[in-house]
């Protein structure tokens, strides 16, 4: 059997791993300060993740600059957030957030974004939801991925090294629990490659792809929260994960809380229309498309929506697994006027939405939940590891306010790229062992050692994986359903250690995201079968109503031994960390 073996070796002080706007932000910002750092992107640089390909009627960056409205500042942002999810979030990081987020705008228009303008000079400004003021920024539509675009060309200009399609796997750490390097898989070379670095950033997004249907790209495989807890940072709030309605063909283009004040009309395979017998008596069509907004949540009226869409797709799904939408007959002026982005958006596509019928499902979105954070400049329980964006957690609860998404990128990219550097220059010429590369790869090494009785298909099992989550995890949650995703883990889990998938060095890399997935998937599912109320983006058919008494906290789960475990967790309060911030 060939023998696993590291072929390049690249030496960093530190190195960002993922290719969105907080990784963008952390590199820039770590290159300002000093340092000599390396950006891994697992596939194309500007053409993955969420930050490059996201898209909504609604997208934008929130910031408390008094722009919309002139009461608005940054305690207001806070208390909003925290309005949204206290109980769930870490005061001091929200803090954080808020006082930052004008700095991070001031930030992008320095280095040349030109955000959408009010006559007078001043950035138009958007609601969201929990908004008391209009925040929210916007850049012709497409916010994110110019965010992203500005900073990539203020990279190129401070020649910051980025290895595209570059696989981080593994993280390698000292006797002390410190970062001394990691592990890469090169997809474009098949090359294993070693980092010796004493500072990671990761900002790898999300996991979306756990779910047939997802925003960003089929990369997302939750490689950031598999890496982090392995090395054992907790990961927290995994259960909630945001999920909502979306054109599923062509590629995913959600709809978001606009499309749904044009009153569509959806219907099964057979076409019938199913939205309005799913109601109750005392529930109006119309109070459902008032309150949609993505994603979906059990709080208002909306629940129904999405709801009666996986019923309807569980029994008469279309050719795709969804369900059919079309507008209704004479909307083309009020589509025009609350939904022009997504119809141009559309058009693209080959979908004229005032004559066509298109398919809609259910897609993961964002998760909530991420690797737990402890300090504002995104530090975790492991020397020399820093999380920022969708990767860290701590920052959103069962709800998030709009806006706060690409905010918290910025702000924690910015900080985490900042302190990252300072840590590699303290920490000067740490020793290195040749051993902790080994061992790293002692795990892969043996799937492929054993494999050659394994007769299981990687492939077969991501999409069988892909198709649990969807079935068993998506919004409608049970006891029953979660125990039938939890099994298929845990066999595929043993059965990948156990040698019996045919493992070799052309599907090696998918072996390792097939590894990722499970481990995140594990975290999702755990979570939610231990949490036995419904709350927001989580919904449990068999405890329909939300329980303050009990679980108005957060779970964690850690690595103990080689289980997986646990927690109730309770955030300090306002008053302990972040109240005496407060102005």
């Amino acid at each position: 059997m060939e023998q696993l073996q590291i072929t390049r070796k690249i030496v960093t002080d530190v190195l960002v791993v993922g290719g969105g706007g907080a990784a963008a932000r952390a590199a820039l910002t770590a290159s300002q300060s000093g340092a000599d750092i390396r950006l891994a992107v697992k596939s194309a640089w500007l053409n993955s993740g969420s930050t490059a390909t996201a898209f909504s009627e609604l997208l934008a960056i929130a910031a408390a600059i008094g722009h919309g409205d002139e009461r608005d500042h940054p305690e207001i942002h806070y208390h909003d957030t925290m309005d949204a999810a206290r109980g769930f979030i870490d005061p001091e990081l929200v803090w954080t957030l808020a006082e930052d987020a004008p700095k991070r705008i001031e930030d992008l228009i320095e280095l040349g974004l030109n955000f959408d303008k009010q006559a007078n000079g001043k950035l138009v400004q958007g609601m969201s939801d929990f908004a008391t003021y209009p925040r929210t920024c916007r850049v012709n539509g497409v916010t994110a991925r110019h965010i992203l675009n500005i900073l990539a060309k203020e990279m190129k200009v401070r020649k910051v090294p980025i290895d595209e399609h570059m696989m981080i796997f593994r993280l390698l750490t000292d006797d002390s629990r410190n970062i001394i390097g990691a592990l890469g898989y090169d997809g474009n070379t098949q090359e294993l490659v070693h980092y010796e670095t004493p500072s990671v950033i990761l900002a790898c997004g999300g996991a979306h792809y756990l779910y047939e249907y997802g925003v960003g790209t089929p990369d997302m495989t939750g490689d950031g929260y598999a890496m982090a807890y392995e090395l054992g940072v907790p990961l927290v709030n995994m259960e909630f994960v945001q999920i909502g309605p979306a054109l599923i063909h062509p590629p995913v283009t959600l709809l978001s809380g606009p499309v749904w004040k044009t009153h569509p009309i959806l219907t099964n395979e057979a076409g019938e229309r199913f939205l309005e017998q799913s109601l109750p008596n005392e529930t109006r069509l119309e109070e459902v498309y008032e309150h949609k907004a993505f994603p979906f949540t059990v709080s208002n009226a909306s629940f129904y929506l999405d709801y009666s869409i996986q019923k309807e797709f569980e029994k008469n799904p279309s050719p795709r697994g969804g369900v059919w939408c079309e507008m209704a007959p004479g909307s083309e002026p009020i589509v025009e006027e609350k939904m022009p982005k997504t119809k141009r958006v559309m058009k693209s596509k080959g979908i004229d939405v005032d004559r066509d019928k298109f398919e809609v499902g259910l897609v993961a979105q964002c998760m909530n939940g991420g690797a737990q954070i402890i300090s504002k400049e995104g530090e975790t329980c492991i020397g020399g590891l820093f999380i920022a964006g969708e990767t860290a957690g701590g920052l959103r609860g069962p709800d998030r306010p709009g806006g706060n998404s690409l905010a918290e990128g910025q702000v924690f990219g910015y900080r985490t790229g900042k302190a990252a550097a300072q840590y590699a220059a303290g920490v000067g010429n740490r020793s290195f062992s040749i051993d902790r590369t080994v061992q790293g790869l002692q795990e892969i090494q043996g799937w492929m050692e054993k494999s050659r009785n394994g007769i299981k298909e990687v492939e077969a099992s991501i999409q069988e994986l892909k198709q649990q989550m969807s079935r068993n995890c998506l919004i409608i949650r049970s006891e029953e359903r979660l125990a039938e995703v939890w099994g298929f883990l845990v066999r595929t889990e043993q059965e990948l250690l156990q040698g019996q998938y045919a493992v070799s060095k052309d599907n090696l890399k998918r072996a390792i995201e097939l590894r990722h997935m499970v481990t995140t998937a594990k975290s999702i599912v755990l979570s939610a079968r231990e949490r036995k109320e419904s709350r927001s983006c989580h919904y449990r058919e068999d405890f329909p109503k939300k329980d303050d008494t009990h679980w108005k906290g957060s779970l964690r789960v850690m690595k103990a031994d080689e289980s997986m475990n646990c927690d109730f967790y309770q955030w300090p309060t306002e008053r302990q960390k972040a109240g005496a911030a407060k102005p």
